[in-house]
């Protein structure tokens, strides 16, 4: 949910002013963020120019017919594709949707992403991929219908049970938390998937023409140019111990080894 100045809008489904605002899948209060910027992430107009300039660069063997720039962009395929997704995504829907973290959510292998969108589109929204992130989905749908999805989803493919721990062969229901009140708090996808599926017309099936202006051969998210490309990860500090313990047992150069210690004793 988003809220301008910080207030709560008047039209938002399931909201009642006299109770604190709790998420309605799970029940549990909001994580408040901010501030951010809910506008369009993009002058569209602008980012299709310069795609059309670098098609006709890359079509020139890297430089623009109008000799500007006058040298050829060496990422200049990364840069088109980033462009292009940056052009097909969304303009009006700030934020997004990490699929594998929903699926995550209610134990569930992460739905294809072309078939998490289609069932968005057959619903009666709009939704896209996302310039930044190729797990990540933008729509104009509300997170019921999302959510919605998902259980859909995982009554066609049930998810696999959590295994449950010793606590749970007490009495608690499989993955919940340390009971509450004497009583068992259920696991968040439980909760989840036990609620009603209340969107109409989700359906998977791919149709005909679906996403047909979508242009192809476009890397949008470009590989890393090489292999080990990048920074490379920290000593930890255990290695940094037995690195350092090494050098100090280590014998320096021409140095002689310690004599065991000698005692004098009296004749």
């Amino acid at each position: 949910n988003v809220y301008r100045n910080g207030r709560a809008p008047s039209n938002v489904d399931d909201i009642n002013a006299d109770e604190p605002l709790v998420c309605a899948e799970t029940g549990g209060p909001y994580k408040m963020g901010g501030p951010l910027w809910i506008g369009p992430l993009h002058d569209v107009d602008v980012v299709n120019d310069a795609v059309d300039r670098l098609e006709a660069a890359m079509a020139n063997d890297g430089v623009h017919p109008s000799s500007v720039p006058a040298h050829p962009l060496h990422t200049a395929k990364t840069l088109h594709g980033l462009l292009v997704a940056a052009s097909e995504e969304l303009p009006n829907a700030p934020l997004y949707h990490l699929l594998p973290n929903l699926c995550s959510a209610v134990n569930s292998a992460t739905i294809p992403m072309r078939t998490f969108r289609v069932a968005l589109v057959n619903a009666g929204y709009k939704a896209s991929a996302y310039h930044k992130d190729p797990n990540a989905v933008k729509t104009d749908a509300p997170d019921r219908v999302v959510w919605d999805v998902v259980r859909a989803w995982c009554k066609e493919h049930p998810p696999a049970e959590r295994k449950g721990s010793k606590r749970h062969q007490k009495g608690e229901e499989k993955g919940s938390n340390a009971p509450i009140n004497g009583k068992p708090k259920p696991d968040v996808a439980t909760m989840i998937l036990s609620r009603e599926i209340r969107t109409e017309g989700i359906d998977f099936t791919i149709p005909k023409g679906f996403e047909e202006g979508r242009r192809k051969g476009v890397t949008r998210w470009a590989l890393n140019p090489e292999a080990n490309w990048g920074p490379k990860k920290a000593a930890s500090g255990s290695n940094r111990t037995k690195r350092k313990q090494e050098e100090e047992e280590a014998p320096g150069d021409g140095a002689e080894e310690p004599c065991a210690k000698q005692t004098k004793t009296s004749g």
